[in-house]
């Protein structure tokens, strides 16, 4: 069920974008371009930091690099087609280095260009415009030849590589010939499945141009076309330009739901039709019942390769170390009130092996911890009723005054709100109090997907999207850092993963108290919510999709992911090193949760077991505390 399909009918998406122009040299002569120019300057790539620093303080997540088409080919143009090319490679991974993501499209290129930007590139594009190969708006220009586009697009398929094209309505084909470029689009979806959006863009005319004097096409014309573009590609993202028309409504609601890139900039392209201010659109749109989501330049329903770009940013921030934690996990009480549908750990208070600890028995396993040279213990349990807050106080009190050197890693949101609901207290009263009897930071679980029709199904009782949010950020603001986690591979779908990323990222930006992103994907095993919805395990390709989107959607703001190798296994977990993952986890020592949904991979790994998967990766380990600082020197 996850994963399979597009945002809800009234989500309408769109990227935060800033475009870079390399040159406007261009080997075409388009008859309905303003475009390209004949000087031959080429953006430095000072020229290129600049903006692009810019454009990361005003928010922009997409850098679009754009030219014109084979400029090498133009008379006293200074590089060559390689040296181009390799200056384009630059600007992306300069884009990368800064915090933006790359999406490429400057014109025709070969098989061994499109393969070399794609280490650098989250996505690229190239307009298909027609289908046919006769339209005088073209005038036979060689980079216009329709065979050459579509090997293009072609090879961008062999190649995995998250794509965008489309039509360019209005500039003499026929609607027949429309529904002919759908058609060969339909079918390069259908081979490859690279397609991850196709726009219907509509003709504006240009003075000094040829077709300065032509008509736009029409608002019936438009609408068929988009209508035509969903009923074809009914799992494709239609996109329309919304500085192109007076009205995207009627586009919208004839299958549109993307907006496409939205800059502070101007449209190099139609540079007279300014881009709408994402805030003043996002009214707009609710007032006729849209929600305006952002996204990132590659749509994450694509089926397509985000490994190298998500490799090659993850290497740009935390290099090729790769962390992990000599830690134990003391899960408390299996005792709870809540009926979490996708928990097999939980019990009654009367079954036959539910069990509470006591302190001393904490008390021992953190000893056992320490003789086994753990730095952190990570503290969990249910929300057992006959556990009132003196005991968490006691408990923390008295590991810390044991161990005044082992960091306390406990209590989820959920078990922090059951304990403050109980006692009559605020959120930030019965946190500053395990503050100051030990606690020193709390895991993020409970957010499972922080979405609320989602939560509804999957665990009801449980704190709302609102209350997790609230007693986390109340934690950061007490100085209290968390993990980040998301619980995936259940009923959710990229929609509600993108919004729960959403959620994270916005948390993070306003306080910058996550310290990593665990990713965990849900093992439905012997869990009420896998027979309720006939729920089989993720596969390891869709986890690893998502560890990628992770790493490119939080950047530089969370630079730390880690997979659980208790739910993938560490043959799954040295694979994610490749598609983003930087943490290893811990060693746990003990693990009840994942095992009672029918886990088999194991409670406990060694440090030399991590060290040695790590360098099997081609990794260099190092061992971290909670808080990630580095163990050099132990």
């Amino acid at each position: 069920m996850y994963g399979q399909s597009l945002p809800p009918a009234n989500v309408v998406t769109f990227s935060r974008s800033i475009t870079l122009v390399p040159t406007r040299r261009c080997h075409n002569r388009c008859s309905y371009c303003s475009f390209r120019a004949d000087d031959n300057h080429v953006l430095s790539l000072a020229e290129a930091e600049h903006t692009l620093t810019l454009a990361k303080g005003q928010g922009c997540r997409e850098a679009l690099i754009m030219s014109g088409e084979r400029p090498w080919l133009e008379k006293d143009f200074p590089l060559t087609e390689e040296e181009f090319i390799a200056y384009v490679y630059q600007l992306c991974a300069l884009a990368l280095r800064l915090g933006l993501l790359p999406h490429t499209n400057i014109g025709v290129l070969t098989g061994p260009q499109l393969g070399r930007l794609k280490e650098v590139n989250v996505s690229m594009g190239l307009m298909l415009e027609t289908a046919s190969e006769g339209l005088a708006a073209h005038k036979e220009q060689p980079g216009k030849r329709i065979s050459e586009r579509i090997a293009h697009i072609e090879e961008a398929g062999r190649l995995r590589i998250p794509f965008t094209t489309g039509l360019l309505v209005g500039i003499g084909e026929s609607a027949s010939n429309r529904h002919a470029a759908l058609l060969i689009i339909k079918r390069l979806q259908e081979r490859y499945g690279h397609i991850q959006e196709v726009i219907i863009q509509n003709f504006k005319p240009k003075v000094g141009t040829p077709m300065a004097h032509w008509a736009e096409p029409t608002l019936e014309d438009m609408v068929e076309t988009v209508r035509q573009a969903r009923q074809l590609l009914p799992t494709v993202p239609v996109q329309i330009a919304p500085n192109l028309t007076s009205d995207c409504l009627p586009l919208l609601r004839a299958g549109a739901n993307d907006l496409g890139g939205l800059s502070p900039a101007i449209d190099y392209i139609n540079p007279e039709c300014p881009w709408p201010k994402p805030e003043e659109l996002g009214a707009t749109l609710s007032r006729a019942g849209f929600h305006l989501q952002d996204r990132l330049p590659v749509h994450p329903e694509v089926d397509a390769d985000l490994a190298p770009v998500a490799d090659a940013l993850r290497r740009r921030l935390v290099g090729d170390r790769v962390t992990y934690v000599v830690n134990r996990n003391v899960n408390i009480t299996n005792i709870c009130q809540g009926r979490c549908a996708f928990c097999a750990f939980r019990r009654d208070s009367g079954e036959g092996d539910a069990y509470q600890l006591t302190i001393a028995e904490v008390l021992q396993k953190a000893e056992e911890a320490v003789a086994r040279q753990a730095t952190e213990v990570c503290i969990q349990g249910g929300l057992n009723p006959t556990l009132e807050l003196p005991f968490y106080l006691n408990m923390v009190s008295a590991i810390k005054q044991r161990f005044p050197h082992l960091h306390i890693h406990a209590f989820s949101p959920m078990e922090v709100w059951w304990i403050a609901q109980r006692n009559g207290l605020s959120i930030a009263d019965t946190l500053a109090r395990l503050q100051e009897a030990g606690l020193d930071t709390m895991p993020g679980t409970a957010a499972e997907i922080l979405v609320d029709e989602v939560r509804q199904k999957i665990c009801p009782q449980k704190l709302t999207t609102a209350e997790w949010v609230e007693v986390i950020t109340t934690a950061h603001r007490l100085g209290i850092k968390t993990t980040a986690t998301m619980m995936f591979g259940h009923i959710e779908n990229w929609h509600h993963r993108l919004r729960h990323l959403e959620i994270l990222r916005h948390i993070q930006l306003e306080s910058g108290g996550f310290t990593e992103l665990v990713l965990l994907p849900f093992v439905p095993g012997a869990t009420p919510l896998a027979r309720r919805y006939h729920l089989r395990p993720i596969s390891l390709e869709e986890v690893l999709k998502v560890t990628a989107y992770a790493r490119l959607y939080l950047g530089a703001d969370l630079p730390n992911i880690q997979n659980s190798w208790v739910k993938i296994g560490v043959e799954g977990v040295k694979r994610s090193l490749s598609w983003g993952a930087n943490d290893f986890g811990g060693t746990l020592m003990e693990e009840n949760i994942s095992r009672s949904a029918g886990s088999a991979h194991g409670q406990s790994l060694t440090r030399d077991q991590i060290e040695e998967a790590i360098c099997q990766a081609g990794r260099i380990p190092v061992e971290r505390d909670t808080l990630y600082n580095l163990r050099t020197g132990r």
